[in-house]
């Protein structure tokens, strides 16, 4: 097959890059040039708002978190450890690999507002009331999801066993074999436990629990 230019071509690509006739026909590459411009900055400005929208400092806005989840946070292992390292709301609470699902996530974790607005969690005895309702809507996402946010900051495979207690690897060894994600152990790392914690995980380990199927021959 002949992937010549022909004459017609040529004098196609030539009209297409040649000065237009009528001053209206420029609208066309500027139109384009604007709308990439201006499609650039929307994107910038979206960035800059999920970052702005994900810090610790921003979660703190709402009454409930600067009045109490704030002090519990900053006595947990996330805020201050040996290593220096530190965990902050979004770390725990929001996708970091896949930024569709981390704006339709802020999209949809900014309807708490409307709660908070409400008065859901202003004093210290409706927080605690509410406080089983949302350790358990929080640990069932993360069986869901098999703790994929602890495991951007913790993976097993990156885990010097050897250099762990031997208890512990055991544990780390054990749960990777068997299926077990994270928050089966850890658990009340960073918010303190609701009273009826051990029910709201045995439900939940029920719950998921790999279906069994017995096999017939």
């Amino acid at each position: 097959r002949d992937y010549t230019m022909s004459e017609d071509d040529k004098s196609l690509w030539a009209r297409i890059w040649s000065q237009p006739k009528s001053k209206w026909l420029l609208g066309i590459p500027v139109g384009g040039f604007l709308a990439v411009g201006f499609g650039a900055i929307a994107l910038g400005m979206t960035n800059y708002i999920l970052h702005e929208t994900s810090t610790t400092e921003f979660c703190y806005t709402c009454h409930s978190h600067e009045a109490f989840i704030k002090p519990e946070y900053e006595t947990s292992s996330h805020f201050i450890n040996v290593a220096g390292v530190r965990a902050g709301c979004s770390d725990c609470h929001l996708p970091h690999d896949n930024w569709f699902e981390l704006v339709w996530t802020k999209a949809v974790v900014s309807l708490d507002i409307i709660p908070e607005m409400m008065g859901k969690l202003d004093t210290a005895e409706k927080y605690e009331s509410h406080r089983a309702e949302m350790a358990e809507s929080v640990w069932r996402e993360f069986k869901a999801n098999d703790s994929k946010f602890c495991r951007h900051c913790h993976n097993v495979e990156a885990m010097d066993l050897e250099a762990q207690n031997r208890s512990v690897a055991r544990r780390h060894e054990r749960a990777e074999s068997r299926g077990e994600t994270c928050i089966d152990c850890h658990y009340g790392i960073v918010h303190e436990l609701p009273e009826d914690a051990d029910d709201i995980l045995d439900r939940l380990n029920e719950e998921f629990a790999p279906e069994t199927t017995a096999s017939a021959d």
